[in-house]
């Protein structure tokens, strides 16, 4: 991520009511899809369900990355 995406990232993420909203969405998303993924048989299903929780898991600390890629920047 770089910092222009960051800043326009930054409204988003530090706003407490959104971000806790989108976030507790996410986590639950990411255990319904660990769910399908360990009773899924079809192997074709099981990459895009791989897929699909690594996406997840990066927006669920999107928070994190923003932030860390702001403060990184003004250090410099």
């Amino acid at each position: 991520m770089n910092e222009q995406q960051a800043k326009l990232l930054l409204p988003l993420v530090n706003n407490p009511q959104a971000w806790a909203a989108l976030e507790e969405y996410l986590k639950e998303l990411v255990v319904l899809h660990r769910t399908r993924l360990v009773v899924e048989e079809s192997e074709s299903e099981m990459r895009r369900l791989q897929g699909k929780l690594v996406l997840l898991e990066t927006l669920v600390v999107l928070k994190k990355s923003v932030n860390d890629t702001v403060e990184v920047n003004k250090k410099k």
